[in-house]
C-alpha cells in the first residue's frame, strides 16, 4: 500500500514540475512579446544595405549602415522569429566564442544583445572580396605561391590564437575567408565553432573541408582545424574546379603538377593523418612558406593581394642548386663522394646490427671463455627498452653461453620491478583514475557554467560585465580541460581505449601507444634523478645570490645548510659556504670600521674567526687594512671633536682577538 502510495507521489510531483516549468514559458515568452521588436529598432537607427539569410532557415544577417554616418558598417545577425530554443542557444554559444577570439585576423565582435525579443549580436562588416569569389573571378588557374603561403600564415595565426583559447573553428573554407580592400585576411563565421573536447548536438561545417574524424565523433580538436586548412591550401594551388572533383585529386597518390613537391607532401602528411599528423596551424604554415621566389611565375598563377605588405617576415626563400660553372674539381668531388660511401656503408652495417651484439663482442676475449660480465655492459644492455631487450634475448638463442649473464640481469631487474610495482600497484591506480576522470570533471562544470549564464541571461540579471566575467572563466576553463586531456593521455589509465583499439584491428597504435608512454615515462624518470635536481640547486642558488646581494648573508648561510641536508656536503656547496662567511665578515668589519653600521663586540670576534678560519691568506691582509682604516679613522675624529665609536670597537676587537690567540 504504501508502496503504491509512493508511485503516486512520483507522479502528482512529476506533475507539479511540469506545470511550473509550462507557467515560467507561458511568462517568458509574454515577456518576450512585451519586449520592443528587434527590426523596428534596428530599422530606426540603420539603413538595411543587404539581407542574408542562413542556409538552414534559422538566422538573418543584416548588413547595416548607420544612418547619420553610412560608412559606419557591420554585421547584425539575428534568430528567427519561428527559430527554436536551440537556435537562440546556439547564435549565444556562437557571439561567445567569437568574442573570445578575437585576433588581427578574425572579424572584430561588437555586442551581444538580449534585451529584445529575440537575441542578436553584432561583428564588423568587412569590405573586400571572399577567397571563394576570388576562385570563381579565376577559375582558369591557380594562385600565385607566395600568396597563398602569406594567407595561410595569416589564418593560422588567428586559429593558433583561437586554440589557446579552448575555440576550434571547423569551418574554414573559402567563402569564410575575406581578403579586406587594404590587404588584410579576416575569418568569419563562428556558427559552426566549438570549444575544444566538446561535442554538440548541432553542426552547421562545412562537409568538403571537416575533418573525417570530427564527423565521426563529433568532438572538436584544434588538429580538426589543421587538416581544413590543408585542404584549403590545396584547393588554392589548384583554382577553382567545379564540384569535388578537386578533394579527388588531393586524396591521390600521384602529385598535381600545379603543386610543388614540398607543399604535395606537407598536405599529404596531413590528409592521411587527420589527427595524428602532429602540425599546429603555426608550424603547417611555415612549412608551407618555403617558398622557391626565384622560380615564381606570376603570369601563370593569380594574385590574391594587391602587395605582400610584411610578408617577408615569414616567407622563406628557397632557392635552386647553383652548380658549379667549373669543371675542375670533378675528380676530387667523385674521391670524396666515394670515400664518404665506403665509411658510411661500413657505419650503416654496423649500426644495423642488434644492439646486443655489440655489446657483447665488446665483453667477449675469445670463443671459449665467456669473461666476467662488466657493469657498464650490464648498465647498457638494461637499458634498452623491454622490447629491444626480448628482441634480443631472443636473437641470443645460437649464443647461450656467452649471453647467459644478461639473461640472469634481465631476471633480477625484472623481479626487482615486479615487487617496486606491487608496493605501489595502490598509489599508481588512484593517479591514474584521477587523472583519467579529471577531463569528465571539468566538462561537467563547463556544462554546469553554461547552463548558469542561459538561466542568469533568461532572468534578465546577466550584466555586460557579469558577461565577460563569464567568458573569461569559460577561456580558462576550456585551457584547463585542454591541458586535462592532454594529460589524461600521458598519466590517465588507457586500459580500455587499448582494448578497442586491439579489436577494431589497430594493434600498430596499440603497440605504437605502450611504446611512446613507456619512453615518456623512463625520460620522466630520468627528469625526476637528474633533471629536477639540478633544477632546484639552480635555484637555491639563485635565492642565495639575491639575499647576498642585499646583505642577508646569514639568511644565505641558513639557506646553503638547508641545502646540505638534501644535497649533501657536495665541494660545492661547501665551498659557496666559505665565501658567505667570508662575506658577511667582511660586511660587518668594514661596515663597523667605517661607521656605516655599528655591530657588537661579539659579532666583530665571530667575524674575524669566521675571517681566519675560512680564509687564511686573506686573514692578515684584511686585519692589516683594518687596523689602518681604525687608526686614520680615530686620529680624524680627535681633530673633528667626534669620537669613532666604529673605529674604536674594531681597534679593541683586533687587539682582544690577537691576544686571545696568541694566548
Amino acid at each position: 500500500m504504501s508502496e503504491n502510495k509512493g508511485i503516486a507521489n512520483s507522479y502528482i510531483d512529476k506533475l507539479v514540475v511540469k506545470a511550473i516549468e509550462k507557467k515560467k514559458q507561458q511568462q517568458q515568452n509574454m515577456a518576450n512579446k512585451n519586449k520592443p521588436k528587434l527590426e523596428y529598432v534596428l530599422f530606426s537607427q540603420f539603413d538595411v544595405l543587404e539581407t542574408i539569410p542562413s542556409k538552414n532557415g534559422t538566422t538573418t544577417i543584416y548588413h547595416l549602415a548607420k544612418k547619420d554616418a553610412p560608412e559606419k558598417q557591420l554585421c547584425c545577425k539575428v534568430v528567427n522569429e519561428d527559430a527554436s530554443e536551440a537556435a537562440r542557444k546556439i547564435l549565444q554559444s556562437e557571439a561567445s566564442r567569437l568574442e573570445i577570439s578575437q585576433h588581427p585576423s578574425v572579424a572584430e565582435f561588437i555586442k551581444f544583445g538580449n534585451e529584445f525579443e529575440r537575441p542578436y549580436f553584432m561583428y564588423e562588416w568587412i569590405q573586400g572580396e571572399s577567397v571563394a569569389d576570388k576562385m570563381e573571378r579565376y577559375s582558369s588557374k591557380g594562385f600565385r605561391h607566395d600568396h597563398i603561403a602569406w594567407l595561410i600564415y595569416q589564418l593560422a595565426g588567428a586559429l593558433e590564437y583561437m586554440h589557446t583559447r579552448g575555440v576550434c573553428h571547423l569551418d574554414i573554407k573559402p567563402s569564410n575567408v575575406i581578403v579586406s580592400e587594404n590587404d588584410n585576411v579576416k575569418l568569419i563565421d563562428f556558427g559552426a565553432s566549438r570549444y575544444v573536447g566538446e561535442a554538440e548536438q548541432y553542426a552547421e561545417a562545412s562537409l568538403k573541408y571537416a575533418s573525417p574524424d570530427y564527423l565521426e565523433a563529433g568532438t572538436a580538436y584544434p588538429q580538426d582545424d589543421v587538416y581544413s586548412l590543408a585542404l584549403l591550401t590545396g584547393h588554392l594551388f589548384l583554382g577553382y574546379v567545379f564540384g569535388d572533383a578537386w578533394q579527388t585529386q588531393l586524396t591521390n597518390r600521384k602529385r598535381p603538377q600545379l603543386i610543388p613537391g614540398h607543399v604535395w607532401s606537407l598536405i599529404r602528411d596531413v590528409i592521411l593523418k587527420p589527427r595524428k599528423h602532429g602540425y599546429t596551424p603555426i608550424s603547417f604554415a611555415q612549412r608551407l612558406a618555403c617558398i622557391d621566389v626565384n622560380n615564381l611565375d606570376a603570369n601563370a598563377s593569380a594574385p590574391i593581394f594587391n602587395n605582400l605588405r610584411n610578408a617577408d617576415l615569414v616567407l622563406t626563400p628557397r632557392k635552386a642548386f647553383d652548380r658549379l660553372p667549373s669543371q675542375r674539381f670533378r675528380y676530387l668531388e667523385a674521391s670524396l663522394v666515394a670515400s664518404v660511401v665506403v665509411i658510411t656503408g661500413a657505419y650503416l652495417y654496423d649500426a644495423s646490427q642488434p644492439e646486443w651484439r655489440n655489446i657483447v663482442k665488446s665483453e667477449q676475449q675469445n670463443n671459449d671463455v665467456v669473461s666476467a660480465i662488466k657493469p657498464a655492459q650490464t648498465a647498457s644492455f638494461l637499458a634498452q627498452s623491454p622490447w629491444d631487450i626480448e628482441d634480443a634475448l631472443n636473437d641470443m638463442e645460437a649464443n647461450v653461453v656467452s649471453t647467459a649473464p644478461y639473461r640472469e640481469a634481465y631476471q633480477v631487474q625484472q623481479v626487482k620491478l615486479d615487487n617496486l610495482y606491487n608496493q605501489y600497484q595502490s598509489d599508481l591506480s588512484a593517479y591514474q583514475n584521477a587523472s583519467s576522470g579529471l577531463p569528465g570533471t571539468l566538462n561537467s562544470v563547463r556544462s554546469e557554467l553554461v547552463t548558469l549564464r542561459q538561466q542568469l541571461s533568461d532572468d534578465g540579471a546577466l550584466f555586460p560585465k557579469t558577461e565577460q566575467q563569464l567568458d573569461l572563466a569559460m577561456s580558462h576553463l576550456n585551457k584547463a580541460s585542454v591541458n586535462a586531456i592532454k594529460l589524461t593521455d600521458v598519466t590517465g589509465n588507457q586500459r580500455d581505449q587499448l582494448v578497442k583499439l586491439i579489436l577494431n584491428g589497430k594493434s600498430k597504435q596499440a603497440d605504437e601507444y605502450l611504446k611512446s608512454a613507456w619512453l615518456l615515462n623512463q625520460s620522466q624518470g630520468y627528469f625526476y634523478s637528474k633533471v629536477l635536481p639540478k633544477q632546484v640547486l639552480a635555484s637555491v642558488y639563485q635565492s642565495v645570490e639575491t639575499h647576498a646581494q642585499k646583505h642577508y648573508y646569514t639568511q644565505a648561510i641558513d639557506e646553503i645548510e638547508a641545502a646540505m641536508t638534501f644535497f649533501g656536503r657536495t665541494a660545492a656547496l661547501q665551498t659557496k659556504m666559505r665565501e658567505l662567511k667570508v662575506a658577511r665578515s667582511e660586511y660587518v668589519l668594514f661596515s663597523t670600521v667605517t661607521g656605516q653600521f655599528i655591530f657588537d663586540k661579539q659579532k666583530l670576534n665571530v667575524s674575524l674567526a669566521d675571517l681566519e678560519r675560512n680564509a687564511p691568506k686573506k686573514f692578515s691582509e684584511v686585519t692589516e687594512l683594518l687596523g689602518q682604516m681604525a687608526t686614520d679613522s680615530i686620529q680624524n675624529s680627535h681633530q673633528k671633536s667626534r669620537p669613532a665609536q666604529g673605529a674604536l670597537l674594531v681597534q679593541r676587537a683586533l687587539i682582544d682577538y690577537n691576544t686571545s690567540t696568541r694566548s
